[in-house]
């Protein structure tokens, strides 16, 4: 099983992208410095909108960018200047924390540009420039958008994990800690986002909620890919005053090209490898009153055993169908209680009728067979039943074409180059 990590970072004192290492449950925010533009962009308070110079009548003039005194400058903006005599000696670019950014001087001596990064929220930045011809530093001041609240910032979290490798099904999945609703800011937020795989494909980004996007391939992952993604969302505004918190990597791997097919009418289930059927089995699916859900869906994660417990979707354990059951070598499908799972009780119905309450039923020496084989993220179809499952519940990219996947994405098709 997989368990959910979060992956948060803000601006403050690096000048280089931030590679973030897998924590549970790690929510400390982290600032980063590193560039800084023209302060104001129209949304976030006054600033300068043009490079300022400074009056020096018998030494060269320093012009910079962001504005002398600016404000509400975003992080994601560079700083430039120039002289226009003389050479620059010396830049030093410094926070009040003591904070530095790095740059570096031009060819022609006399300009100088931060290095790619990103600064910190809320803070004053002041530049101090030496030349070849004045023994006084030049200097200039400009501040950062105030820190935002949690109202007004967004952090990503992820589940998957560095180095983990996962069925050709996987989707990456994005959970954000504030709603993105509007197309405008939703299409902005992708934007934000990049996928590269080897081999590449094709794929998009989609919206199951305000709070949670997923990247999908247009067909599933090839074995033995290496995917890369990379959200560089902190210090950038999403909407109006909202702005990003994070930026975050994850590196992951796709196993075994391996898809299971359950059909209700037959009572058999299909394991397939590289596109060879490796294991047949009967199985038992829900009952017409408790129907198992038609369409594509993942292992969402499996365990040892669990205890199913009906009480926990609406229906009393000491009711006429209800169940409290410690039941061996769960494999989830949906969060709605969906699992394919070792069912004893059930051995002389699978095969033959449909018995469950909405589970795949197997013995319990093809759910150790499983068990020892399946891995998160391996495509689950199931056909031929009384009702269909929905987007959301689990992880059900899959139970949709592309073309319908693509009406959930604001930024479209893109390659994974």
């Amino acid at each position: 099983m997989t368990s959910p990590v979060a992956l948060n970072a803000g601006p403050r004192g690096v000048r280089s992208r931030l590679v973030f290492l897998v924590a549970l449950l790690a929510t400390a925010a982290v600032l980063v410095t590193g560039c800084s533009s023209s302060g104001n962009d129209g949304k976030g308070g006054s600033s300068g909108s043009a490079p300022s110079a400074s009056p020096s009548p018998d030494g060269p003039k320093l012009t910079v960018e962001p504005a002398a005194n600016a404000t509400a400058v975003a992080p994601t903006s560079p700083i430039k200047l120039s002289i226009d005599k003389d050479t620059i000696t010396a830049v030093t670019v410094k926070a009040a924390d003591g904070d530095a950014i790095e740059g570096k001087v031009g060819a022609d001596q006399r300009s100088w540009q931060s290095n790619e990064g990103k600064l910190a929220f809320g803070a004053t930045y002041t530049v101090s420039v030496t030349t070849s011809g004045s023994p006084t530093p030049l200097t200039s001041k400009f501040s950062t958008v105030p820190t935002p609240s949690g109202d007004s910032s967004v952090r990503a979290s992820s589940i998957l994990g560095d180095g983990k490798t996962y069925g050709v099904g996987m989707p990456i999945i994005l959970k954000l800690s504030h709603s993105v609703k509007s197309d405008a800011a939703r299409a902005k937020y992708e934007k934000m986002l990049k996928v590269t795989s080897n081999p590449s494909t094709t794929g998009a980004w989609g919206w199951i909620s305000s709070t949670e996007l997923h990247f999908r391939p247009s067909e599933y992952w090839k074995s033995g890919s290496t995917v890369h993604v990379s959200v560089d969302t902190a210090g950038r505004e999403i909407a109006d005053g909202v702005w990003g918190r994070t930026d975050m990597t994850v590196d992951f791997k796709i196993g075994t090209n391996r898809r299971l097919v359950a059909d209700s009418s037959t009572h058999t289930m299909t394991v397939s490898e590289g596109g060879e059927v490796v294991k047949s089995m009967p199985v038992s699916l829900g009952k017409p009153k408790y129907p198992s859900s038609s369409g594509t869906m993942l292992i969402i994660d499996k365990r040892r055993e669990a205890m199913f417990d009906s009480s926990t979707y609406g229906l009393a354990v000491d009711s006429p169908d209800g169940y409290r059951t410690k039941v061996e070598y769960p494999m989830r499908l949906t969060w709605g209680g969906e699992f394919i799972h070792s069912a004893p009780w059930s051995v002389a119905q699978q095969g033959n009728t449909n018995v469950s309450h909405g589970c795949i039923n197997v013995a319990p020496d093809m759910a150790i067979w499983l068990f020892n084989r399946v891995q998160v993220g391996d495509p689950v179809t199931v056909k031929n039943t009384e009702t269909q499952v929905q987007l959301g519940n689990g992880y059900t990219d899959w139970s949709l074409s592309f073309t319908d996947w693509l009406t959930h994405s604001q930024s479209g098709v893109v390659t994974t180059a």
